[in-house]
């Protein structure tokens, strides 16, 4: 198989990559840190909101008449945010990667997927749950990607191509770590919640649990993508505090929230 990885170069990408490059399949690997090509691996360096280096890249597969069997979206960033509060330009920054740019990577590459081929993308757990408070502008861009996700789905299923959602909860990478230290960054700097921030802070550092490992995603990315008959939607190592949360109406879950965060805990 053939297959398009982005965020190839770190994190759930990088397994995701070694998944299927030890199982003797060929990943071209996207990311904004050029890797170096080994064996079956062949890395590109290129912003997937940028379209004129993502070009670049399809036309070396279509020169080499390469085609794709997968295109697998797993890049991604995360931002803790008071969204009256942060830097506008760094909140659109996230739109673009985590949404826009998934869109274009699947639009630019399109032409080069085999009738056969299918397309993967990893949202979050998130994206079935109300949003927390700081990690608003992460949900709404997974949200948003989820519902492209089971658009994209409708319409290349009339063409009996197959589009997979993951949903994950936390992973160990370098983005989860970062998540909590932006988390207490927030409290360091915010005007309007430096007590709730902090709590916040304080109650993630808690509650967050375990994060699964990257390898055991990838393992299931990889049954996902290879799979004869795959689920359209895929569900992994969900936070059970969040699950029970959002069982609680919306009036009863920001009671709850706004009381928690009030308290004088740390």
């Amino acid at each position: 198989m053939n297959l398009l990885i982005t965020g190839a170069a770190s994190g759930i990408g990088q397994a995701v990559a070694r998944q299927f490059t030890e199982r003797g399949h060929c990943v071209y690997g996207i990311d904004l840190k050029k890797t170096e090509d080994r064996g079956n691996y062949h890395g590109f360096s290129a912003d997937i909101t940028d379209g004129d280096a993502l070009q670049t890249v399809r036309q070396h597969l279509l020169e080499n008449n390469i085609r794709l069997d997968g295109i697998l979206n797993i890049a991604g960033i995360h931002k803790m945010a008071s969204l009256v509060e942060s830097d506008y330009d760094e909140m659109k920054k996230l739109v673009d990667v985590n949404l826009s740019g998934t869109m274009l990577i699947n639009r630019v590459f399109y032409d080069c997927l085999a009738a056969h081929g299918r397309i993967v993308i990893v949202t979050s757990e998130v994206a079935g749950f109300d949003p927390m408070p700081f990690n608003g502008l992460y949900n709404v861009t997974k949200t948003a990607l989820d519902a492209y996700a089971q658009a994209l789905r409708q319409e290349l299923n009339l063409l009996d191509q197959k589009v997979i959602t993951i949903r994950p909860g936390a992973v160990e990478t370098d983005l989860s770590a970062g998540s909590m230290k932006a988390t207490q960054n927030l409290a360091d700097t915010t005007v309007l919640y430096r007590k709730q921030a902090k709590n916040f802070a304080g109650l993630a550092a808690k509650f967050m649990g375990m994060p699964m490992k990257a390898d055991a995603l990838a393992a299931l990315i990889y049954k996902a993508t290879t799979a004869k008959r795959p689920q359209l939607i895929y569900k992994k190592h969900h936070n059970i505090g969040l699950v029970l949360l959002n069982i609680l109406p919306k009036r009863a879950q920001c009671a709850v929230i706004k009381f928690l965060l009030g308290l004088d805990l740390f």
